[in-house]
């Protein structure tokens, strides 16, 4: 094929493209044979029509559905031989067939942009630091005990910290019992933090086993669950049992319930604090990430095709989706019911303006960011050398998968080693950003 390349916009191109004839006519004798062996016309048995009967009558037909067929193909190749990488669908502008059997035609192509990243050197940041004191490290042991603690029957009034067994009966506004709103045996730990609502809880204290109370009480405001949350309910709450919670004490023995590997307290302890140190270490490595990306998106000023911007909602969306039925919940609405989401080939160019209308302010805003974040990481990756040798990537591996519970030989064969590996060169260009950078310690 030959190619010309016209540049039209910043990065919009026309992509005209000659297809010689040999190349036609071999997809039309295929497409002729594979027509010829289901077609049935009076005369001829089925699969026996003769070849030039089958062109005289639906030729033009036929080389109609190759050249629909056959475009998408014609335009990868094409881009790959002008070096092109389209970022979004091409849109066909032109198309005519030729003396002789071969074809022209003109594609709209918009291609990824480019970032040479001004504003890395110099930048200023600032890096926040934590040291773990024994208190939270007491706070987590405090969380372990209450997940190990035991119960036991007591024979008095509820009380903070206990545990109620009851029977639960729902009543209207006016006192009134709702049938088939009956819950029995029901488990409540009297004083938790995330308690759905503290009201209830309140209205509970001071009840013993057998005694019943009708309560009003609403829900936090702040549940997730938004049809439950700041709504009123009544209840009628039969007691049935009160037990008391019984922590076990902070010893080497506890340890050693908590975790096989853990032989004494200290040694629990220490591993405390050193997950939460790498916690600390990850935030601190996150933020730092982001506020230097936060610096460079306003150091850069870039122009962002509407294709790429249009499909990449796109993929937004379907993600929602494909997380919407994984969770067994219905799958988002999109803003607007629009046509070219379906049975549309690559080249429609009636795509050309995308339906920008149908995309919302915070759509757009979000892959605006992600796009121009991943543009200035690709032009960080040509700008800041970074070499990692095979010795490196196959220590960072073996981390990786210990932290994930994989087995290296796993790891390396997954899909996910591509990614591992840029992961790892993003932190070598990350190292290199803040050897040149202003940097202030923040203990928080």
């Amino acid at each position: 094929m030959k190619t010309n390349v016209t540049e039209k916009g910043k990065w919009e191109r026309d992509l005209e493209v000659e297809v010689p004839a040999e190349r036609i006519n071999r997809e039309m004798t295929s497409a002729v044979r594979r027509y010829q062996k289901s077609l049935e016309i009076p005369g001829f048995r089925k699969g026996k029509v003769p070849i030039k009967v089958i062109e005289s009558r639906y030729g033009p037909s036929i080389r109609h559905g190759v050249i629909e067929d056959l475009l998408p193909t014609l335009i990868q190749e094409a881009s790959q031989q002008a070096e092109l990488v389209p970022a979004g669908s091409p849109r066909i502008t032109a198309l005519d067939e030729v003396e002789g059997g071969g074809l022209t035609f003109t594609a709209s192509i918009d291609i990824w942009p480019e970032v040479v990243v001004q504003g890395d050197d110099g930048l200023e940041l600032e890096v926040i630091g934590h040291e773990v004191s024994d208190a939270e490290i007491d706070e987590q042991i405090e969380e372990m005990r209450g997940r190990n603690a035991s119960e036991r029957s007591v024979e008095r009034a509820l009380a903070t910290g206990d545990v109620l067994i009851a029977d639960l009966q729902r009543l209207d506004e006016e006192g009134n019992i709702v049938e088939g709103e009956k819950y029995e045996e029901r488990y409540f730990q009297i004083g938790a933090d995330d308690a759905p609502s503290p009201e209830f809880e309140e209205g509970l204290l001071g009840i013993e086993a057998g005694e019943e109370r009708k309560i009003s009480f609403s829900y936090r405001s702040d549940l997730p669950n938004e049809e439950l949350a700041g709504t009123k309910e009544h209840f009628e709450v039969k007691a049935r049992e009160v037990r008391e919670r019984v922590l076990p004490e902070v010893d080497d023995e506890f340890a050693k319930d908590v975790g096989p590997q853990f032989e004494s307290l200290q040694a629990l302890k220490d591993h405390i604090r050193s997950q939460m140190e790498e916690r600390w270490q990850y935030m601190s490595k996150q933020k730092l990430r982001s506020d230097v990306m936060e610096s460079l998106l306003e150091a850069n000023e870039i122009e962002l095709p509407g294709s790429l911007v249009h499909n990449y909602v796109e993929s937004m969306r379907r993600e929602r989706e494909q997380q919407a039925e994984q969770q067994g919940q219905p799958s988002p609405s999109p803003a607007h019911n629009h046509d070219h989401d379906h049975d549309h080939d690559d080249h429609d160019h009636d795509d050309h303006d995308h339906d920008d209308h149908d995309v919302s302010d915070e759509e757009r805003e979000t892959a605006e960011k992600r796009l121009k974040s991943y543009l200035i990481m690709e032009g960080l990756r040509k700008k800041v050398e970074v070499d990692v040798s095979d010795e490196e990537f196959e220590e960072y591996l073996t981390t990786r998968a210990e932290q994930s519970g994989m087995k290296l030989e796993e790891l390396k064969r997954s899909p996910r080693a591509a990614d591992l590996r840029r992961d790892l060169e993003e932190d070598r260009i990350f190292e290199q950003l803040q050897k040149g950078a202003k940097i202030t310690e923040k203990a928080i």
